[in-house]
């Protein structure tokens, strides 16, 4: 018998005593997909998040506002007063998965790594549809009529035929937001412009001339970038819906067809998560190749509709 016999090194067996050669290669395949996630991710920073450990539901806390201060007079009773509460309950959606099979075959054949490209493909995919859920309730946000408490603001939107095209009405717009929200003592989290790609850009050209009538911050069009504008940082985004959506989740559902961005901030839209990004790569004997799944379990809600402004090219 040869010496060399039993002297096969297994990279993905853990330990010694391993009898699945693939068991390790779970953990690194897992890491690249959390990576890619995070990197392509656009509005994981833009939702309201809680935990739960069991159930299909929970409630997020809303605590209304008290603007009834008045003089006291001399010797005159203090009662105290109350403070509307409300709450909102935001159930699970069904499970975000996608998967993808490897042959034996190819990976024999393959001359690259096809764990890490097929990796980036899955965590994009769950990527996508956790970003179009959450844009699309901030829109819907801005179209509730309803304050979740007595005497509570309203979310508000502006609108131009041209918004799309003309990158003096999205600064309009920007402004619009802004004294709406102070207006009306709006807050609880930074806000944020959200726009397509082809708005923003839009807008970086218009504030990156040189000595410009303009004062967008530091909007430069030689990078694509844009500064602040009324405070508000600006960012390209991908999935803001702009389609009208008359299938799939009721949640989701909306005409979208004027939608240009929107400015908001997280307590918008609330998120409730039972279980993260969890990735499985499971062998397949029978098929003569590997699984690989990655699947993530949350759900998404309106919080506080206020919060969110639509930007728009026609009126409701």
């Amino acid at each position: 018998m040869s010496v060399y016999t039993d002297a096969r090194s297994r990279p993905g067996a853990k330990l010694n005593t391993g009898t699945d050669d693939r068991e390790l290669y779970m953990v690194k395949f897992g890491q690249m997909v959390l990576e890619a996630y995070a990197e392509t991710n656009q509005y994981g920073d833009l939702t309201y998040k809680k935990s739960i450990s069991a159930g299909k539901a929970d409630t997020f806390p809303i605590i209304g506002r008290k603007r009834d201060a008045a003089e006291h007079a001399p010797g005159e009773m203090i009662l105290g007063g109350t403070i509307e509460h409300n709450e909102v309950q935001i159930a699970l959606d069904a499970m975000m998965v996608d998967s993808v099979f490897v042959a034996e075959v190819d990976e024999l054949m393959a001359d690259y790594a096809l764990t890490g490209a097929y990796s980036r493909q899955l965590a994009e995919s769950l990527s996508t549809l956790y970003d179009k859920r959450v844009a699309t309730l901030h829109i819907l946000a801005s179209r509730v009529t309803t304050a979740p408490y007595t005497g509570g603001p309203v979310p508000s939107y502006a609108f131009h035929a041209s918004m799309k095209t003309d990158a003096s009405k999205l600064e309009d717009a920007a402004f619009q937001a802004v004294a709406y929200m102070r207006e009306r003592d709006i807050s609880g989290a930074p806000f944020s412009y959200r726009l397509p790609h082809q708005q923003h850009l839009l807008l970086a050209r218009y504030a990156g001339i040189e000595g410009g009538p303009v004062s967008t911050g530091s909007g430069n069009r030689a990078q694509g970038t844009v500064g602040n504008i009324a405070g508000i940082p600006v960012k390209g985004v991908n999935h803001i819906p702009n389609t009208n959506v008359t299938t799939g989740n009721t949640k989701f559902r909306g005409n979208f067809t004027t939608t240009v961005g929107h400015i908001s901030n997280e307590m918008a839209v609330g998120t409730l998560t039972r279980r993260g990004l969890k990735v499985v790569l499971k062998q397949q004997d029978e098929r003569l190749g590997t699984l690989l799944i990655a699947s993530q379990f949350c759900g998404h809600g309106i919080l506080r509709p206020e919060c969110s402004f639509e930007v728009a090219t026609a009126t409701r």
